[in-house]
């Protein structure tokens, strides 16, 4: 089932973040991975890992996962979520909510992260 593979997909990319594991997260995300972030600025593959894991810019603390939907297609999957993130930026703690639309491809049977979008809620 599609939306369990998601689940853990989700789940191993905030833990990935958490840890600050490149290598982890390297794995979970396509190769032409494409995101924006709720304050509009787009990354491709290393602009997002080195960005939300390795440069220090941005240290997450935690990241929570709730209302999860999925939807699957021939080859890749949509997701809808909110997020509950707890991290450091500029010298400040963040707590704050999202909604994310993100985008898994099928890999012979591996799901990665291919793009994604998240906004504030409101």
């Amino acid at each position: 089932m599609p939306a369990d593979a998601i689940r853990q997909v989700l789940a191993a990319k905030a833990d990935a973040m958490v840890r600050r594991s490149a290598e982890t997260l390297t794995a979970l995300l396509h190769d032409d991975f494409i995101y924006v972030n709720a304050g509009g600025t787009r990354f491709d593959k290393l602009g997002y890992i080195e960005t939300y894991c390795t440069s220090g810019k941005v240290v997450f603390h935690e990241q929570e996962i709730d209302d999860l939907l999925v939807g699957e297609f021939p080859g890749f999957a949509v997701a809808t979520l909110t997020v509950r993130d707890r991290f450091n930026a500029g010298g400040r703690e963040v707590l704050a909510t999202y909604r994310s639309l993100c985008v898994f491809t099928d890999a012979n049977g591996k799901w990665l992260w291919a793009a994604g979008q998240t906004m504030p809620t409101s």
